[in-house]
């Protein structure tokens, strides 16, 4: 998933050693933050009560 998400996202090498990486990363970080924003307005929730709910899930299915 992670060399996925760098394909997409257009990013090579690793994290915080060019300036395309640290862009990317940005990007990245960015977009799940949008999400966790998106969800907790669609469901009622606090941005952290969205993200503690979806740890919760991820343990559950084995993720951890």
């Amino acid at each position: 998933k992670h060399r996925r998400d760098k394909s997409i996202l257009d990013v090579e090498g690793n994290y915080l050693t060019s300036e395309k990486s640290n862009i990317g990363f940005v990007r990245f970080i960015a977009m799940v933050s949008n999400c966790i924003e998106y969800l907790s307005h669609k469901y009622g929730l606090s941005f952290y009560e969205v993200i503690k709910e979806c740890s919760k899930e991820l343990i559950r299915k084995g993720f951890s």
